[in-house]
């Protein structure tokens, strides 16, 4: 999705409506092949509409993506359903305008790629733990040959019984041990 932003200038009264089915598999697979191993083509409905020489874009953003577990690495379906608000201005003194919140972009070459947007929005829309069913419900953590792994809380139980057990005077325990005898 792509807009001259002269073009996008002249909705000032009424906005320019938009609903686009987009594939954006093959940039997301080049830019973030580690994070996202498939997605099917998202829907992209919303509205842009100028604003003081700016230019607002809405957009509501719907579709699925496979990303692998951070568990497991087993492949993971995740709903894709976001909003995305983005300001394009060209005149740089215009950022003073807008919160600190907002997503102010410089337009520099007259064009407006909001692909890119969308691209960014679905990487960071992905949850720091992607889980698989199985893994959800039972719990169990990955094992292999004399490696498992453990949740914090274990973690930390573990630590304080090393810490317990490190006293200067434990070894002195296993003295008396034999003395009982």
């Amino acid at each position: 999705m792509k807009w001259q932003f002269s073009e996008l200038q002249t909705y000032k009264d009424e906005p320019l409506p938009f609903n686009e089915t987009v594939t954006l598999k093959e940039d997301l697979l080049t830019q973030f092949g580690d994070v996202i191993k498939d997605i099917t083509p998202v829907n992209v409905s919303g509205f842009a509409q100028s604003d003081d020489d700016d230019v607002l874009i809405h957009a509501h953003v719907t579709g699925e993506l496979v990303t692998p577990s951070t568990r497991s690495l087993q492949p993971v379906t995740l709903p894709i359903d976001l909003g995305i608000d983005e300001i394009y201005i060209q005149d740089k003194q215009h950022e003073d305008r807008y919160s600190d919140e907002e997503s102010v972009i410089v337009v520099d070459d007259g064009k407006i790629n909001f692909d890119e947007a969308i691209l960014e929005y679905i990487v960071l829309s992905i949850p720091l733990q992607v889980l698989t069913e199985e893994e959800m419900t039972n719990g169990a953590m990955p094992t292999g040959e004399d490696w498992s792994v453990i949740s914090e809380e274990t973690f930390e139980k573990k630590k304080q019984e090393t810490k317990q057990q490190n006293t200067p005077l434990s070894g002195l325990a296993d003295l008396l041990k034999d003395d009982e005898k």
